[in-house]
């Protein structure tokens, strides 16, 4: 019995083994249906390497899409619109903001400007270094101020044989201007001047009427050169014996017909306004051309001897030579005040010793007529003498009068 009862447990022990062993078998040989979908920290890492190699670009090929940016203002071209607009004092501000840029366009709107007293004071010696790189940048105006200045001693010793050099460049420079440039207006009004009174080239009217027109036509000229235009116009025409005589310079003058005198008036009335502003700013030129205008009753004034003169002294006081003779000439000959021989000769005078070819003409008319001074038609000859090297044609006639009349056989001219 003892014996069945072991057999029974042994058999019951052998079967509980095995059905552990099956277990334990089925559990590591059989995974779950979701084994290969679960996701693993591996699978992770690979996935996003593939993903990396697949959708990524290595740096050095990247291409990004450029920026835009902000284009840098034009200076040039915004100070060139101020200045032909007439805001001369506003194109004056712009073009300092690149001063020292070496721009020829920049520079001729600041050698413009400190030359002529365009939108900030007159100063010949600021002037000259940007005229000379506006003048070798193409700027043909900037060459005629340069060989003026020469000329003159204006921020520069005076130098004629120098001046004629520079006039002669400014020739060759204005004939190969171009329209478009901002300054072609100034070069042709500056050309015609050549033409009228030979520098730089033999004295042509058809040639200086020719560069007048054409710097007429500009729409953007300041009022300086519309009242040296004005002046042209208004000026007496010559009357050439022939085409040949014409480019000879030999011209005789028809006094009672003027260039066109209809022009000349236009010309004056559109630079007042200009004139106005720019006196109201300072502009000692400006004063004085106002003078003139106000003297003679033109471009839409009405003839003032008292504004005149008012806009005259102004600029006298502050040393302009014109001015200056233009009081002297006022006083001189009572117009609208009564004659002052005495402050006659000192404003001539003042004038006179800055070279003023008027102030110096005036001088010797004094003496000629012994007006305020004794008589003596020497001191008057010497004093015509100086005006004709200045270039007065009006001082030349009357030394010839004056000699005709002298006892005496020629005059000196002294400095």
């Amino acid at each position: 019995m003892k014996r069945i009862v072991a057999a029974i447990l042994l058999l019951a022990l052998a079967l509980t083994l095995c059905a552990c062993g099956r277990k334990a078998e089925n559990a590591s040989a059989a995974p779950t249906e979701n084994a290969s979908s679960a996701p693993t920290l591996l699978s992770f890492f690979k996935r996003d390497k593939e993903d990396v190699s697949v959708s990524s670009t290595p740096a050095s090929e990247v291409v990004s899409e450029p920026v835009p940016e902000t284009p840098a203002p034009d200076l040039a071209a915004e100070a060139i619109a101020l200045y032909n607009s007439g805001d001369y004092a506003a194109a004056f501000r712009k073009a300092s903001e690149q001063a020292d840029s070496g721009d020829p366009a920049i520079a001729a709107i600041l050698g413009r400007a400190y030359y002529l007293g365009l939108g900030t004071d007159a100063n010949s010696a600021k002037a000259l270094g940007y005229l000379e790189t506006a003048a070798k940048g193409g700027y043909p105006s900037a060459a005629y101020l340069l060989a003026e200045a020469v000329e003159l001693g204006k921020g520069m010793r005076m130098d004629e044989a120098e001046a004629a050099r520079r006039y002669i460049k400014f020739v060759a420079a204005a004939d190969d201007a171009d329209p478009a440039s901002f300054d072609y207006g100034a070069a042709m009004c500056s050309l015609s001047d050549c033409f009228v009174k030979g520098k730089g080239v033999e004295k042509n009217h058809s040639l200086a009427l020719d560069a007048a027109n054409k710097a007429a036509a500009c729409s953007n000229l300041s009022p300086f050169e519309l009242m040296a235009l004005a002046d042209f116009y208004n000026a007496p025409a010559p009357n050439p014996v022939s085409k040949a005589a014409d480019e000879a310079g030999a011209l005789t003058v028809e006094t009672a017909r003027k260039v066109d005198a209809a022009k000349a008036e236009s010309l004056y009335s559109i630079a007042l306004p200009g004139l106005q502003r720019l006196a109201a700013e300072g502009s000692v030129a400006a004063m004085k051309m106002l003078g003139d205008l106000y003297l003679d009753g033109k471009g839409g004034v009405q003839q003032d001897y008292a504004k005149a003169m008012e806009y005259y002294l102004q600029a006298a006081e502050e040393g302009n030579a014109d001015a200056q003779a233009q009081l002297g000439y006022m006083y001189q000959n009572a117009l609208g005040v009564s004659a002052d021989y005495a402050k006659a000769m000192e404003w001539n005078n003042r004038a006179a010793q800055q070279g003023n070819a008027q102030g110096q003409a005036q001088i010797g008319y004094l003496y000629q007529n012994g007006l305020g001074v004794t008589q003596n038609l020497d001191e008057a000859g010497r004093w015509y003498t100086r005006a004709k090297e200045s270039g007065s044609e009006w001082a030349a006639a009357k030394l010839e009068e004056t000699e005709a009349t002298n006892p005496h056989a020629s005059f000196e001219a002294h400095a």
